[in-house]
């Protein structure tokens, strides 16, 4: 008899347990799949601020190659100044500016590549433990 009212007491319950896991299961499925959209499109975007930041970096590393070039041309510009007489005292005078010009182009163009990568490493830390598939 007391066997009698257990089952009936847990046959109820066991049907309600079924429905409320079934519902949570629902929930957890619809949450599972909110993640994985968010995670693909927090992918997504991680993967274009990597193409933004290489062709940004390459940008830079070009208009470094340039502006290095631009400074070896003005040292040697700088150089032939000072061999020549005192009559091309200006010439020299100009041709320091113009070194000093474009070091200081080129400082200017190293600090803005800092900065590109220094957002790019915040952006990676502020999307930790994503990685592009």
């Amino acid at each position: 008899e007391l066997c009698a009212v257990a089952v009936a007491v847990v046959g109820p319950v066991a049907v309600l347990g079924r429905e409320e896991l079934e519902k949570e299961v629902v929930q957890q499925e619809a949450l599972l799949h909110g993640f994985q959209r968010e995670n693909e499109r927090l992918t997504l975007e991680l993967r274009a601020a990597r193409e933004a930041a290489r062709v940004v970096e390459a940008r830079h590393a070009a208009e470094m190659t340039r502006l290095n070039a631009e400074r070896l041309t003005e040292a040697d510009s700088v150089l032939r100044a000072e061999r020549a007489s005192e009559g091309h005292r200006s010439a020299l005078l100009a041709a320091h500016s113009r070194a000093d010009e474009a070091d200081e182009r080129r400082d200017a163009a190293e600090a803005a590549a800092r900065r590109e990568a220094s957002e790019r490493r915040e952006l990676e830390q502020r999307l930790p433990g994503l990685r592009p598939r």
